[in-house]
């Protein structure tokens, strides 16, 4: 049976308000599909307490620390945090609702535009962000998979290097996400978490739920060429697999590069599956896990990669992961369209 122990957690506005003592709950939420790690801070107060502290406001600097899971020091969670977003209900106690983000959260809203070379990988290209953003990095390991030529016209900053992640998954296999440490920056391969965690009935597990479905399945798959005026797109490349168990569905993957036939083979590959599988897990809460992360639950022994993640932060917290295979998440996440 896992001991949860005795989970600490404290809100730090400005770098000088400490406000342990109005926290009623936290809840952290990271995502596969979005680039900043999010908090959502309920806090109670009493009007004629703790005078001098401020109106808390949208755009302040705030950061969430506490202990991790088996550990008794206090670390950053969310650091360097921003709050976004302010909800305030005046009752006996005035209760503000926090939703703060971490400072990532800039790349999502922003917009720019880029050239970038032939030959470039997706390490050389979120490295040019970064300095061109002041985004300090913690970890850009080398992806080693060179890209095409892009010209990325005014798009948000975050879909540029997803779309970079993106074409490396599907021309090198390898999946990345990028993630927000406390010293900056990170390129995280995913499934390299070095702590798998185990999940069973019995001592940490609480529900299971599995959903399968043929939505989103694909047992054929066609690479388009580069078309030409009055006539169809070449065929460079085709796959099928499981078209007797399951039919025929069809997927056209058109693309304008000019790729070689080893390419196009393993887009075609990549793009094939059969059922689709999310699990949904209630477990007790271990708040080191981040999207990306694999996991092992009982029944799926081989291994599932965490979607997204919700913390109910307390002592023992609670949290609920979404999960899938690897190829779910490359087919659905790192597929070119």
């Amino acid at each position: 049976m896992i001991q949860p122990g005795v989970c600490k957690y404290d809100v730090i506005l400005q770098d000088k308000y400490y406000l342990r003592e109005c926290i009623q709950s936290i809840e952290l939420e990271d995502r596969l599909d979005e680039i900043a790690y999010c908090a959502k801070v309920k806090l109670a107060v009493p009007g004629d307490q703790f005078t001098g502290l401020p109106k808390i406001l949208p755009g302040m600097e705030i950061r969430v620390s506490g202990t991790k899971f088996g550990e008794d020091k206090y670390s950053y969670i969310i650091q360097p945090g921003v709050v976004w977003t302010v909800d305030i209900e005046n009752r006996a106690r005035r209760n503000w609702n926090l939703t703060i983000y971490d400072r990532t959260i800039y790349l999502a809203k922003s917009k720019d535009e880029f050239l970038f070379k032939e030959g470039e990988t997706a390490t050389d290209r979120i490295k040019k962000i970064c300095g061109q953003w002041n985004i300090p990095i913690a970890s850009l390991p080398n992806t080693g998979q060179a890209l095409a030529k892009e010209a990325s016209r005014v798009s948000p900053i975050w879909s540029i290097m997803k779309k970079a992640l993106v074409e490396t998954g599907s021309k090198s296999g390898k999946l990345y996400t990028v993630r927000m440490q406390p010293n900056g920056l990170e390129l995280f391969e995913i499934g390299s978490n070095k702590d798998v965690w185990v999940f069973e009935f019995g001592a940490n597990l609480r529900t299971v739920s599995q959903r399968q479905t043929l939505d989103g399945a694909c047992t054929k798959v066609k690479v388009l060429g580069k078309k030409s005026k009055d006539s169809l797109s070449p065929v460079s490349s085709t796959a099928t697999a499981d078209t007797d168990k399951y039919g025929t569905i069809q997927e056209i993957i058109q693309d304008e590069k000019a790729i070689d036939a080893g390419t196009a083979n393993q887009k075609a590959e990549n793009t094939l599956g059969g059922i689709q599988e999310v699990v949904k897990v209630e477990a007790i809460d271990i708040n080191t896990i981040r999207k990306g992360d694999k996991v092992i639950v009982q029944g799926w022994e081989d291994g599932l990669y965490v979607i997204s993640v919700r913390h109910e932060l307390g002592s023992p917290g609670k949290m609920q992961m979404e999960l899938a295979p690897l190829n779910y998440i490359r087919r659905r996440y790192f597929r070119e369209r």
